[in-house]
């Protein structure tokens, strides 16, 4: 028997004109009875929207045939499924609550032997706005997301160093070994997509590689890289480590036990859901698992992990 786990119950419109689009996103973590992923596998799954109540009036239904993903994700958009019943564009969404139930099949059919049931909040309501309606009160504040690239080509850090770069190169301005300051510069693997500072340390990250430019153990300034497994979709700094991960790693930098900078990866149990840092600490949590990286016994850096009973509502830290 498998078993399917709503990815943070997130369903979210995107806006791809001046008027809002008539469906929602919707993901999911499958799993088997032995709570592993179920990956690369089709999926029958049942979508209808109760007024009220969970059991109140189905104002709209439909079906979807999807596969997961390597990470047992699977994803669709409700109201682009084969409809059964009701018009998903029709549906007066001021006139809630509104629940969302889905039920599957984890043989890819329709005979459906596992549901869920959860309320739609907020996000919903977008469709409602953009048809004249009035927004409700703001929602809480959600977890901080991914930093945005740079806006110039310049990025420093609190205690002194200096990164400036374009397409090809990156140039740090930083301490040397005999207590000056100098320039040391790095090739670059292609244009730059992002830039992290922290206390002590810029991340500079292309399409295939993040760079690290910190302390050296003899107490100057350097560059150090790491290749990626694929494109960054997230990244947090605290005061001394900064992170950057993809879908399915995360990569830390950080002082290493002789004193230098050194990067040490994690691999990744499921899709990045967020991040949060405090400290000199970065968390990285996924839907079943978080992932810290800190300082280890041995004043170096490093990453150690605990699992989740169930996907997490937030995270947050201490300043």
């Amino acid at each position: 028997m498998r078993s399917i786990l709503p990815f943070l119950a997130l369903l979210y419109c995107i806006k791809t004109s001046a008027q809002a689009p008539p469906s929602m996103s919707f993901q999911a973590v499958v799993r088997d009875a032995n709570n592993a992923l179920v990956m690369n596998a089709p999926v029958g799954i049942r979508i209808s929207i109760h007024q009220a109540t969970v059991d109140g009036t189905e104002v709209y239904a439909e079906t979807h045939s999807a596969t997961t993903n390597a990470n047992g994700l699977v994803s669709l958009q409700v109201g682009a499924g084969t409809v059964l019943s009701g018009d998903f564009s029709q549906i007066d969404w001021s006139a809630g609550p509104y629940f969302l139930e889905t039920e599957t099949d984890p043989t890819g059919g329709m005979d459906y032997s596992i549901s869920g049931t959860q309320q739609l909040l907020s996000v919903p309501y977008a469709l409602y706005a953009a048809n004249g309606g009035v927004p409700g009160p703001q929602g809480p504040q959600g977890p901080e997301g991914p930093q945005g690239p740079a806006g110039c080509d310049m990025i420093k850090t609190g205690d002194g160093r200096v990164v400036v770069y374009n397409d090809q190169a990156a140039y740090g301005f930083g301490r040397s070994s005999t207590g000056s300051s100098g320039w040391i510069s790095t090739i670059l693997s292609g244009p730059v997509l992002g830039a992290v500072a922290s206390d002590t340390l810029v991340v500079l990250y292309t399409a295939q590689n993040a760079y690290s430019f910190g302390p050296t153990s003899t107490g100057s300034s350097g560059w150090i890289s790491t290749i990626l497994d694929g494109p960054v979709i997230g990244s947090a700094r605290s005061s001394a480590r900064i992170v950057v991960y993809t879908a399915t790693t995360a990569y830390g930098t950080g002082r290493s036990s002789i004193g230098s900078v050194a990067w040490v990866s994690t691999v990744l149990n499921g899709t990045p859901l967020g991040h949060v840092a405090a400290g000199n600490r970065v968390v990285v949590y996924t839907a079943t698992a978080a992932y810290g990286f800190g300082i280890t016994s041995t004043s170096s850096s490093g990453w150690s992990s605990t699992v989740l009973s169930s996907p997490p509502l937030n995270a947050i830290g201490t300043r």
